[in-house]
């Protein structure tokens, strides 16, 4: 038997009658790695928590129901996928969620260009919101994630690729980079052709986010569960970079939250509530900031971009830079 949550009704939705809890219990619920305190949700005040990096049919591979259990909170999310199969069964997924975007990229862990003629396709058909995510990745042992030249010559083939169709069609590019930073600098004048370029689970520190935004790329930095391990670069960054700049993800089912398995959906309250923190700030005057660049960066609308900051959060370096690019 599956409970839903119901507000006011003390019901907190779960998988099975097994983990059914009451609202005694705090807003937890299933076993101790799934338990998350979602009375921590009910000071949204209106806004969404916004995912800007979540991949549903992996989710859908560990948590196989979780497209039919609502969320008791204000969601939407961008939604990544890299190959036919899984962009068929992501949309139908889609479809059972509140409203998503979708993107569709070649990813650098397997940069096979044999997807980009349906990538053109989708961007023809405006049958996708983003292109990505699409990059370089130097971190393991596999042939293709090597600095050897054969490695880093298809990696850069299938960037480039991707960049210049964002360009060409008008989207946002969502990077993933590892251990590649250095490579991504010097594609600068090709990422400030692309409208926005959103920096998945940046990995960078903080100076070179000021160099991607001095190079004159739109660019956003988005902040997930590494900083619940209070990574030192993430929090670092997430100090500096202008509060316009920042986005908040799970990258649902992938780098889970110490002692989970896989992460999910429910953890962006988490990471919310570890960004505010790090900016001195609550988490509900946080979320309106993150729902608003969520908007421009994915360029849901034409409003003012640069409109949202963190109060003390800019330089003035950044700010006249911002200045200079509305």
């Amino acid at each position: 038997m599956t409970f839903y949550f119901a507000r006011g009704k003390g019901i907190i939705f779960t998988f099975s009658e097994q983990f059914a809890h009451t609202a005694a219990d705090r807003g937890t619920y299933g076993p101790a790695w799934m338990r998350i305190d979602l009375s921590r949700a009910e000071s949204h005040n209106g806004s969404m928590y916004c995912d800007a990096h979540i991949h549903l049919v992996d989710l859908e591979e560990r948590e196989h129901s979780f497209a039919s259990t609502p969320l008791p909170f204000p969601w939407r999310a961008a939604v990544v996928t890299h190959a036919h199969a899984e962009f068929t069964r992501s949309e139908a997924l889609r479809r059972l969620l509140p409203p998503t975007i979708a993107g569709f990229g070649i990813h650098p862990q397997n940069p096979d260009m044999r997807n980009a003629a349906f990538l053109s396709s989708l961007c023809a058909a405006r049958g996708i919101s983003f292109i990505g995510e699409a990059g370089f990745d130097f971190f393991g042992d596999s042939a293709i994630t090597t600095r050897e030249p054969d490695a880093a010559r298809i990696q850069t083939e299938a960037f480039l690729f991707q960049v210049r169709l964002a360009a060409s069609a008008g989207l946002p590019l969502v990077v993933h980079a590892r251990k590649a930073t250095d490579m991504l600098m010097g594609y600068g004048r090709e990422l400030a052709a692309v409208p926005a370029v959103i920096f998945h689970c940046w990995p960078g520190r903080l100076e070179e986010a000021r160099m991607f935004l001095k190079k004159g790329i739109n660019a956003y930095f988005s902040f997930g569960t590494p900083i619940l391990r209070d990574s030192r670069h993430a929090i670092e960054s997430l100090r500096g970079i202008p509060c316009s700049r920042i986005l908040s993800e799970t990258d649902a089912p992938w780098q889970p939250p110490h002692g989970s398995p896989w992460s999910r959906r429910e953890d962006i309250i988490a990471v919310v509530d570890k960004m505010a923190k790090v900016l001195e700030m609550s988490s509900s005057a946080l979320l309106p900031v993150l729902e608003q660049n969520f908007v421009d960066a994915y360029l849901l609308h034409g409003m003012n971009r640069d409109s949202a900051s963190c109060a003390g959060s800019e330089t003035q370096e950044d700010s006249a830079h911002n200045a200079e690019r509305v």
